[in-house]
């Protein structure tokens, strides 16, 4: 049961939030408020504003009445690692780290809401940041400064050599007749394991987040050339992206108090429970670990739509195929004249296999409460409205 005052203190928020599908959450803040870590998915191709808008005011409503006290997103760990560092050292952290941290996936108005949320959150210790990702991002801390920090652990000529080796990668400084090669993959985990070793000598705690870059860093690398052909596939590179942002959300966890609460903002891909029930798709997503060591105390949330348009950042939108009458989506919305439709995991597991599209925009015949604890249903969506400036990059 949720706790005394949630629904009153989620109306008032509410009533703050620009979202005009705020009021359609109450059924979704019961089903997610007492569960430990709730995975708020999307579309993959990351291009719908209501469900963007959605997600904001769902992440208000989990923080301010739910009191979710972790905030992790599929973006790269290593600027959100830096935020951490400053915050301990008792800088200030800036709205601009945050849009940084954050990245161009989600340089849009709808997501741009959230910033102060969660800078304020940040500043006053009652929400931990985190980056799930060991993707290196453009515009990032990680591509331009990460470098010279991590540099800092070694002595001599090889501080500057190592320094080359990274920038020239994070920089991405290779050219047409010197492309990026294994030698290149090899030279850089060689200075990788170097700052390790230096960095694992400092006292208890003074390197732990460098620590953790270089780790992050490593793994990236491995799937550039993988050892063996089994494993240089597109399925196998995505499901060992998808492992390490589960060790990255598993390091980011036990370092928070017992009893915390974690939003992760991620795409449903990464999201679902299981994806083997999904014709063609032999993925295995982050979600899945979570659900199989913490079972019902995760809840895998998706989204999806019966019309409109997307767009992915600045590209042109494109339609939607209008739902069919007899897929979920259309399902949703016959018979009735409402803009937003919750199916909860009951609700799910009654349609039986059915065709939907939350996992893309084609649809896809699978039992849908076996990947879902619940799904968002939209009439119609739009595209997110972009922005410039850090995020925008």
């Amino acid at each position: 049961m949720l706790c005394s005052g949630v629904f009153a203190a989620g109306a008032r928020q509410a009533s703050r939030d620009e979202s005009p599908v705020a009021p359609q959450i109450d059924a979704v803040v019961h089903d997610l408020c007492d569960r430990t870590v709730v995975l708020l998915g999307e579309p993959p191709v990351h291009g719908f504003g209501k469900a963007l808008d959605f997600k904001v005011a769902l992440t208000r409503r989990l923080i301010s009445a739910c009191h979710f006290d972790g905030f992790f997103i599929e973006s790269g760990a290593y600027d959100f690692l830096k935020i951490e560092e400053v915050l301990k050292a008792q800088k200030p952290v800036t709205a601009s780290m945050i849009e940084a941290a954050i990245g161009g996936i989600w340089a849009n108005q709808e997501t741009g809401r959230l910033i102060p949320d969660l800078l304020q959150g940040a500043q006053s210790g009652r929400l931990r940041l985190g980056g799930l990702d060991d993707q290196l991002g453009r515009g990032t801390y990680a591509q331009r400064d990460m470098p010279g920090d991590l540099v800092q652990y070694l002595r001599g000529d090889v501080q500057g050599q190592c320094r080359s080796v990274l920038e020239r990668h994070t920089q991405w400084q290779y050219k047409s007749d010197a492309p990026y090669g294994p030698k290149d993959n090899a030279a850089i985990v060689g200075c990788l394991s170097r700052i390790e070793a230096a960095a694992s000598k400092m006292p208890a705690g003074n390197a732990e987040l460098d620590l953790a870059m270089v780790a992050n860093f490593k793994r990236t690398l491995v799937r550039d050339f993988p050892a063996s052909p089994a494993d240089d596939t597109p399925v196998q590179t995505t499901n060992e992206r998808d492992r390490s942002m589960y060790q990255n959300f598993q390091w980011l966890k036990a370092r928070m108090p017992s009893g915390s609460k974690v939003i992760v903002w991620t795409a449903t891909t990464h999201a679902a429970k299981d994806l083997s029930g999904v014709p063609g798709n032999a993925a295995v997503p982050m979600g899945s670990f979570m659900h199989s060591t913490l079972g019902e105390r995760v809840f895998a949330l998706g989204f999806s739509e019966y019309s409109g348009s997307y767009a992915f950042a600045r590209q042109p939108a494109k339609p939607l195929d209008l739902a069919p009458g007899d897929s979920l989506e259309g399902r949703a919305f016959a018979g009735n004249d409402l803009a937003v439709r919750y199916f909860s995991q009951s609700d799910l597991r009654a349609l039986g296999p059915i065709a939907a599209r939350p996992l893309g925009v084609t649809f896809k015949t699978a039992k849908w409460d076996d990947i879902l604890d619940g799904l968002v249903v939209f009439r119609e969506e739009h595209p997110p409205t972009v922005l410039g400036g850090a995020l925008g990059k």
